[in-house]
């Protein structure tokens, strides 16, 4: 595989590996006449719905329980085939289910009869990105971007409700998270 599509080094995915991993994902469960709606968080929304980062780790999935078995199989398979990571920290992973997803957007950022992949709402995923370890730029121009989607509509009310999403671990106080939207408001909007 060409290494600008899929460095084993640093072990990140372009759109292109995406796209094609996604699709034999769901070749496969077309095979076992299934079809799957998972939910998605993180970068691959940034790679596959902004087109902000060019790369991501891995795709981070809420997957159902009822279909975790087969499509955990499957993903193995999909590693196997196209030399992509394989478990503990498969290319596709439920990686974000200690946060509990709680929200399914409309918005899709890939879309087969047998398999869909859904973002969570905007609202969720800017909770989670403010009160994650802002380890790196992409965080915050993650946020941005999120932000944008939701809109210059009600400043309070955005923080309000992306508060009510923030996650448990790491936590982060009140005032770092309002720091934190306030920062991501202004270059977003201002």
């Amino acid at each position: 595989m060409n290494k600008k599509y899929y460095d084993v080094g640093s072990g990140t995915l372009s759109k292109i590996v995406i796209e094609r991993a996604l699709k034999r994902l769901a070749e496969l469960l077309k095979e076992y006449n299934k079809r799957v709606e998972l939910v998605a968080a993180g970068g691959v929304i940034s790679v596959m719905f902004f087109g902000s980062r060019q790369m991501t780790k891995d795709i981070d999935v809420i997957i159902p329980q009822k279909d975790k078995e087969l499509i955990t199989k499957l993903v193995e398979e999909v590693a196997k085939e196209q030399g992509l990571p394989k478990s503990p920290h498969a290319w596709l992973n439920d990686g974000v289910s200690f946060f509990g997803l709680q929200t399914k957007s409309d918005k899709k950022i890939f879309n087969h009869p047998n398999l869909v992949v859904f973002t969570a709402s905007w609202h969720e995923l800017l909770g989670m990105k403010l009160s994650g370890a802002w380890r790196r730029d992409a965080d915050f121009n993650d946020a941005i971007h999120i932000l944008r989607q939701i809109g210059k509509i009600d400043k309070a009310e955005t923080l309000k409700k992306s508060m009510q999403y923030r996650n448990f671990a790491p936590h982060v106080e009140d005032s770092v998270f309002t720091k934190r939207f306030d920062r991501t408001w202004k270059d977003a909007f201002e």
